[in-house]
């Protein structure tokens, strides 16, 4: 029988920038040419064997099939399966998609799809390309913005070729895919498509040093737990120190960690700490590609620990709890060992249990408080978010993106003398140089003046006028204030839409007209936010037009202040935790090896502390002030103890308390939140329910410190509450069900 053939041949094109070398056959053979240094008695000690009667004796443990069998296998294949894994999951989602537009098109002309493949022409291209662009709505009716730029529609036309490619088995005409490329172009020009490239910013390591303290001090911005704000700071540092995309960082687990002291062969009195990091899950193209190692060793008299990755980690390890050594407990133990004589290296393993678990990782809250739950990886789209709020915190006037990182890496290597372009290609994972300069050589960082004059060039200033710091400015509008967000609703069409609302208010519940005015609902709800959004653009467009001009004449007239306005670190919104964070990461290098040292240590206690402090909800501070701002003078050491010893005991004799007991407990929330005294008793019971009631689930159970009693069910929590610590919640029946 004739054996299945794939419809597709070798030279099928790819959308990925890397690919993967051919694999080297010969290396199936090295174990034979190890053999020739065997001797001619082991050559007839082998003939021998063979003329031996009991020679089926010697294979009864190897598995026979008949030939029935592998021709089965090779009937059964499905080629289909072969396809899917020739591209990685995100350039076969897109392929997918196109895929569907050219069968909902299809279906749309009423024509068959598979006809349309055989059948294609110039004037097919034209309409279908044309219909794409058009688009508005995707899947479920969501409105989507479509396609604005020229390149995006180039994209999707290297992507059709593949797929005619894929499900025909055969290449697109030459002539039609040439008359394919000016249609492409005829389609932009007649949808007014922008032809310009896509905006592109690279961040360097004096942009990613200011990102990461406006990340520590901020609160406009708050997180669940000090975890994720303590490793959204180490995963932009490593992302810039190994150029890693952001879906194989947030992949790390800890057994792509090791830690490990190595002796300094300059014969430094301490051993050097290196971190030593090998991400398996690299983007690839027919199959994985070559693990990189990543060593990352410890810097003395480190000019800002804002950048160390040590500190955080490692900060990061001991609240884990993660060394294998049970008396490795805290940095300073770590930093009193030394490498034994005769050995260069001491290896500090982590804890087996933790091999599985991600080094990036979720948070969940529960009836008790916020567990990090490190068998839940973190997700890619919420750093990507976290990342570009934190942008527009700090002022930046581009849009901040992990790949940000990675164009500040790869420039960084490319840049620097000692790294071959051999070398750079393995660390980006690129199949050759091409890929950089196509990709993230966006811009000229060359002082051409002086290179052309013979000058000394302006390295550092020429460095600055191309990084994300340049265009930093925390006046630039962020949100939106409570009056421009009001004067949406005064807008024509969604004075309407409030007027279909009211007319559909009195529908009974479940029938049709209710379907309707759940639609209209959510119709007005979606409007409403498209408004916000398009009112927001044009306040940040208009500023960013206006705003230097003004500033210009300001300056001219007399009129400003020359002040700082980058912001200071409001004192006055940090909890104690966040404050000593940031004064000890803030610090300055030691003057001697102690104090170095010390400065490190006290760091990573810093670190330690903060990620299990949960945070509160964010500052209103809408502007940031400048550093001579009249801080908050500091809190009192007594003053916490004695409200702490007031929340005590209000839960114990007030017969109505305003302070939740729950809370009170529970060692990760800062103090203010711990004593935090609510408007009436009615709100302290609406916060029992809502925070620690409803999220009460199987298996878990409420610690009341105070009473020294478990509490594994809603029933006994409710119970509880209102016995011992005078918190009534009244309501359904359901909520007493455990």
């Amino acid at each position: 029988m004739s054996i299945p053939r794939a419809r597709y041949s070798e030279d099928v094109p790819t959308l990925d920038d890397e690919s993967t070398s051919d694999s080297d056959t010969d290396s199936l053979f090295d174990d034979e040419a190890d053999s020739d240094s065997g001797t001619d008695t082991d050559l007839d000690s082998l003939l021998a064997e063979e003329d031996s009667d009991d020679d089926d004796d010697r294979f009864d443990d190897e598995v026979r099939h008949p030939p029935e069998h592998y021709r089965a296998n090779a009937a059964n294949l499905d080629v289909q399966r072969l396809r899917q894994r020739r591209y990685s999951p995100k350039t076969q989602a897109q392929l997918d998609r196109v895929k569907e537009h050219h069968e909902q098109y299809c279906t749309f002309q009423t024509w068959d799809p598979a006809k349309c493949y055989d059948e294609i022409s110039p004037q097919f291209i034209h309409g279908f390309l044309s219909w794409v662009c058009d688009q508005r709505r995707g899947k479920g009716g969501r409105r989507r913005p479509g396609i604005k730029y020229a390149s995006s529609l180039e994209t999707f036309w290297k992507c059709y070729l593949i797929v005619y490619k894929i499900e025909t088995g055969r290449k697109i005409d030459p002539m039609i895919q040439v008359n394919g490329q000016d249609v492409v172009k005829m389609v932009a020009v007649e949808k007014d498509l922008d032809f310009t490239k896509r905006p592109s910013a690279t961040m360097y390591a004096e942009d990613l040093a200011e990102f990461a303290r406006v990340l520590l001090a901020t609160t406009e911005m708050t997180f669940d737990i000090g975890w994720l704000r303590i490793q959204l700071v180490l995963f932009c540092q490593l992302a810039g120190i190994t150029g890693n995309r952001p879906e194989a960082l947030v992949e790390l687990r800890y057994r792509h960690l090791k830690l490990t002291l190595i002796r300094d062969p300059d014969g430094g009195g301490r051993p050097r700490l290196f971190v030593e990091l090998t991400p398996e899950f690299t983007k690839r193209y027919l199959g994985s590609k070559d693990m990189n190692e990543f060593k990352i060793p410890e810097l003395i008299y480190d000019p800002t620990l804002v950048l160390s990755p040590h500190v955080f980690l490692l900060g990061m390890l001991f609240k884990a709890g993660a060394f294998k050594s049970p008396s490795i407990d805290c940095p300073e133990r770590l930093y009193s060992l030394k490498v034994l004589k005769g050995l260069n290296e001491q290896p500090l393993p982590l804890r087996d249990e933790m091999n599985d678990e991600f080094i990036f990782c979720e948070a969940v809250r529960e009836a008790q408080g916020v567990r990090i739950a490190r068998e839940l990886q973190l997700s890619s789209g919420s750093v990507r978010y976290r990342m570009k709020v934190g942008g527009e915190i700090t002022g930046f006037g581009q849009v901040l993106k992990p790949y940000n990182l990675r164009d500040g890496s790869a420039k960084g290597l490319n840049e620097c003398p000692d790294v071959s372009d051999s070398l750079q290609n393995k660390i980006l994972q690129h199949a050759s140089i091409g890929t950089f300069l196509k990709h993230y050589l966006n811009d000229i960082n060359v002082d051409l003046q002086g290179v052309y004059r013979r000058l000394d060039t302006q390295k550092d200033l020429m460095r600055f006028a191309c990084s994300m710091s340049r265009s930093i400015d925390p006046r630039r509008p962020r949100k939106l204030t409570p009056e421009q967000t009001a004067s949406v609703n005064d807008i024509p069409y969604i004075l309407k839409l409030h007027k279909r609302v009211n007319d559909l208010s009195n529908a009974p519940v479940g029938s049709r007209k209710d379907d309707r005015l759940q639609k209209a609902i959510k119709r007005l709800y979606n409007e409403k936010q498209r408004k916000r959004r398009e009112l927001l653009k044009d306040i940040k467009e208009r500023y960013k037009s206006e705003q230097p001009v003004k500033d210009s004449e300001r300056q001219l007239s007399g009129m400003v202040v020359d002040e700082d306005t980058r912001d200071a670190l409001v004192r006055a919104d940090m909890s104690p935790e966040q404050l000593g964070l940031i004064d000890a990461i803030l610090t300055l290098p030691g003057k001697s090896p102690e104090q170095e040292l010390q400065r490190r240590i006290t760091a990573i206690n810093a670190v330690m502390l903060y990620c299990g402090v949960e945070e509160g909800a964010p500052s209103r501070h809408d502007r940031r002030g400048p550093p001579s701002a009249v801080l908050s003078p500091p809190v009192q050491a007594a003053e916490p103890d004695v409200a702490l010893h007031q929340a005590i005991s209000s839960i114990k004799t007030d017969k109505r308390p305003k302070v939740c007991f729950v809370c009170l407990g529970n060692p990760h929330l800062t103090m203010r939140e711990r004593v935090a005294e609510y408007a009436t008793p009615g709100s302290l019971s609406r916060h029992f329910v809502r925070k620690h009631v409803s999220k009460l689930q199987d298996g878990q159970f409420i610690d009341c410190m105070d009473c020294g009693v478990l509490l594994k069910t809603k029933k006994d929590l409710l119970i509880h509450a209102e016995r011992f610590h005078g918190t009534v919640s009244r309501g359904p029946a359901e909520r007493l069900r455990a």
